[in-house]
């Protein structure tokens, strides 16, 4: 007899296709499942890239989004929305007010700023429309800056986007320490806790893809908020730490590293 939805937890990915698989959809489902749960999917644009840059890309529909995204709630109990690759501001209003019925569903957002819609206008977007949407939002230092305006100050830039909604913001390479790679959560009080990572050597597509759908894939299984990022961060670096060199340009993370772990 088959396991029932209510015994798997199932995420929802909003994301574009990477024929590599280190990031994008197959990042997002190869995360999901190797952490237990069930992964259901909305296209947001096919791209043309290999492992060392990106190079064409064609987006999807707004119309055929929006019914690949309802096709996916109506149909099954989803227990966490992960967001990626948004590729035009259409897409953006569509998920705002897809979003706004669906308030009870945690929402990961991890947005993809250098391609699709002109910049400017698709920052904007993410500003206005997703982070308001979302329970924790997950952003590099680069993002960060990209998207607020104070400056090399992180503490007040993620206040500053905090203030267009959103509950949380994960920064993740906030400071650099002797062998350390430092992420901050910050809430609307400030720096909530920090999280001291051992820096490693090589360079990796799908790092942050594998890091917010780990942490959709903790938060679908009931895990609460501080729990879910903590969780999902520790995959990640054992991820990376196993990651391999598939293609001539960076390594891709193992998200099945555990399945090649010898026994005993």
């Amino acid at each position: 007899m088959g396991q029932s939805h209510a015994t798997q937890p199932v995420v929802l990915t909003i994301n574009s296709h990477d024929p590599t698989g280190g990031a994008g959809l197959v990042a997002d489902v190869e995360t999901t499942a190797s952490l237990g749960c069930h992964c259901v999917s909305a296209l947001t644009a096919v791209n043309v890239r290999d492992t060392e840059q990106h190079k064409d890309r064609l987006s999807n529909d707004t119309s055929l989004l929006i019914e690949q995204i309802r096709a996916a709630l109506e149909d099954t109990r989803v227990g966490a929305i992960k967001i990626g690759d948004v590729a035009t501001v259409a897409q953006a209003e569509a998920l705002h007010t897809i979003l706004r019925e669906y308030d009870d569903i945690p929402v990961v957002l991890d947005p993809s700023l250098n391609h699709g819609a002109s910049d400017g206008d698709l920052e904007t977007a993410v500003r206005m429309l997703l982070l308001p949407r979302s329970h924790i939002a997950i952003l590099s230092a680069e993002q960060l800056h990209q998207l607020a305006s104070c400056g090399d100050n992180i503490a007040a830039c993620a206040q500053e986007l905090l203030e267009y909604g959103g509950e949380e913001l994960l920064i993740t390479g906030t400071e650099m320490e002797p062998n350390k790679v430092v992420n901050g959560l910050y809430n609307h009080r400030g720096l909530a806790k920090q999280y001291h990572w051992e820096a490693l050597p090589d360079q990796f597509h799908g790092a942050g893809s594998t890091l917010s759908a780990a942490i959709a894939a903790y938060l679908a299984h009931g895990s609460g908020l501080l729990g879910a990022v903590q969780q999902g961060q520790q995959f990640t670096w054992q991820a990376l730490v196993s990651a391999r060199r598939l293609g001539m340009g960076k390594l891709i993370p193992d998200r099945l590293f555990w399945s090649r772990q010898p026994p005993g």
